[in-house]
């Protein structure tokens, strides 16, 4: 991130409104002087030793600043403004925590955005005291409303951090991650230079193969982190069993310590370290907010069921992808950026798919000859696509199956038929659980049904395909087809949305017009402009000034014949445009 004016202060105000005046002061000096020592952060700031030691402190323990030490030197302090801009998706990654694990999750990230980095001891023992504070607060001896109030179950919270631990929501500590990026490198290089060149390089080949040598060290040395797994780690999987499998455990039908068939007291070989130290994976947790972003598009584009296998297809990515973006001093260059770097076959995202979601939902009824898959091919060589007529009248034929198939709401869940959405009084279940030990597995679905089950999944994938936001690609057809996305062409494509609905909200129909059909077209002469956008020469020429005005567009004055006239050709600025949205947001 550049350091502007407007940066600093927007990442100054979000320390200051976090953890304090005291802090903020510091990191905002950090900011506009760049590193400093001690004494020069006391020359600048006007504080005590004292003060500064307590402010770094906390800076320290968010990683908001780095430090660095060499020998017999003073301690080097360096602003992370990465960090703190990652401030302003706090609330975001909370909620994205609360809906894929629940409340207890959220409280943890919470504690974890306050505290910085903690113990698994410390975060457990403060969600105690802040929950034990609250049910004093709002009950009388410890009841509220009839209900006993009682602190987390410390098996439940071991159970929630190593769920967050898997998914990449939260890391390890290590020793590495509070140097700075540029010290590392030269760390590095300068250890590789004294051991293996004789302190200097001669020559091209040495430098390329320095290079390649300090990129592998400190990828090594971002992956040194703490192994938080226990001896005999079970990993737990999504519906509560070991290893995807089922486990023989007391099942509790009401009162207990289970949650989604997950007994907490049972399983003593999942226990984390309670020295582990653990703060946010603010890299990971980007990975999860794009995903949201692109569902939500996709689910604006196209369909709300479209939208869940998009996401479940994400997710299968996400799993893959640990940042947003390649640092070029660590990751490895892409020699072909078209290439698919992460492949989702069908098959694999249709065996993933949670067994609600009626994938037949959302696509248009069309026969097999009115099908044809090979403009799909056409769309990925760059041709237009063309208009396909799809048969929206209904089958008689298809009522007779319906009536033994299970209900369908708007979202696509397969709803039981003795449920009553209008009914006054909630269903009684006469069938009460029973404690068992035996082994529930399920069964495997027929052939027949996963066969088809693939084929709806894959038409969703050709509509996310076939859009003109690019949110897919079609690069195989092993397995009904293998699929990924570039990213960085989807997200180009969402800052050119908004780019687009700021200017339809700023200069109106015209002015978005306008600007379409520049980037459609390219560069264009004004006369041309407004004959292809067919809008009048002179509210045309009065929305591109004004346009040019503020940044949005510019202009190119190119002699036309030897007469000198003058032909005005108008082009989109988009640099221009995107720093604009950036320092007036």
């Amino acid at each position: 991130m550049s350091r502007s004016k407007h940066a600093v202060e927007l990442c100054s105000l979000l320390v200051d409104d976090i953890y304090g005046e005291l802090s903020s002061r510091i990191f905002t000096i950090l900011l506009r002087r760049g590193r400093l020592s001690m004494i020069a952060l006391k020359r600048h700031t006007q504080l005590t030793t004292r003060q500064l030691k307590l402010g770094l402190t906390v800076l320290v323990r968010q990683n908001l600043v780095y430090h660095n030490s060499d020998e017999g030197a003073d301690t080097n302090y360096e602003a992370n403004i990465d960090a703190a801009y990652a401030l302003v998706r706090s609330g975001k990654i909370l909620e994205i925590a609360e809906e894929r694990f629940g409340s207890v999750a959220a409280e943890i990230m919470g504690q974890l955005v306050l505290l910085g980095h903690a113990k698994v001891s410390d975060i457990i023992a403060e969600l105690n005291k802040s929950h034990d504070t609250r049910a004093n607060g709002n009950g009388i001896n410890g009841a509220t409303n009839g209900n006993g109030v009682h602190s987390y179950h410390s098996g439940q919270l071991n159970y929630i951090l190593i769920q967050l631990l898997e998914q990449g929501f939260i890391q390890p500590v290590g020793r590495n991650m509070f140097r700075s990026p540029t010290d590392s490198y030269n760390a590095v290089e300068k250890a590789l230079l004294h051991e293996d060149y004789g302190g200097a390089t001669r020559g091209t080949k040495q430098k390329e193969e320095l290079r390649s040598r300090i990129r592998q060290r400190l990828q090594d040395l971002r992956a040194e982190v703490p192994n938080w797994k226990p001896v005999g780690y079970n990993r737990p999987s999504a519906n509560g069993h070991l290893n995807g499998t089922a486990s023989k455990r007391r099942r509790l039908s009401h009162n207990g310590t289970a949650s989604n068939g997950y007994d907490f007291g049972d399983d003593e070989t999942n226990r984390l370290d309670g020295n582990l130290v653990l703060r946010i994976n603010h890299e990971k947790c980007t990975v999860f907010l794009r995903n949201r972003r692109l569902v939500e598009l996709a689910n604006n584009r196209i369909g709300v069921t479209t939208s869940y296998i998009y996401a479940e297809l994400l997710r299968l990515m996400a799993e893959q992808i640990p940042r947003c973006r390649r640092d070029p001093k660590i990751d490895d260059a892409v020699d072909d950026p078209d290439g698919p770097s992460i492949i989702i076959t069908t098959q694999e995202l249709t065996d993933a798919l949670s067994k609600t979601i009626n994938v037949s939902t959302g696509i248009g009824k069309a026969t097999s000859e009115n099908t044809d898959t090979s403009k799909l091919d056409k769309l990925q060589n760059g041709r237009k696509r063309k208009a396909r007529e799809v048969e929206d009248d209904a089958s008689s034929d298809e009522e007779s199956e319906d009536d033994h198939k299970s209900f369908v709401n708007g979202n696509g869940h397969a709803m039981d038929i003795d449920d009553d959405p209008f009914a006054d009084q909630p269903r009684v279940n006469t069938n009460k659980r029973a404690v068992t030990f035996q082994d529930q597995e399920r069964a495997p679905p027929p052939t027949e049904s996963r066969q088809a089950r693939m084929m709806h999944v894959m038409s969703h994938l050709q509509l996310l395909a076939a859009d003109d936001c690019h949110l897919l690609r079609k690069c195989g057809s092993r397995q009904m087809g293998e699929w990924t996305v570039d990213f960085e062409r989807v997200v180009e494509r969402l800052r050119e949305l908004e780019i687009d609905s700021i200017i339809y909200e700023n200069f109106g129909q015209i002015g978005h017009r306008l600007i379409r059909v520049m980037r459609k077209m390219g560069k264009l002469e004004e006369k041309h402009i407004a004959k292809v956008a067919l809008v009048k020469q002179q509210d045309s020429r009065t929305k591109l000034v004004e346009m040019q005005m503020h940044g949005m567009v510019d202009v190119q004055e190119v002699p036309r014949d030897a007469g000198r006239m003058i032909a005005f050709f108008r082009i989109i600025n988009h640099d221009s445009g995107f720093g604009l949205v950036l320092e007036r947001s």
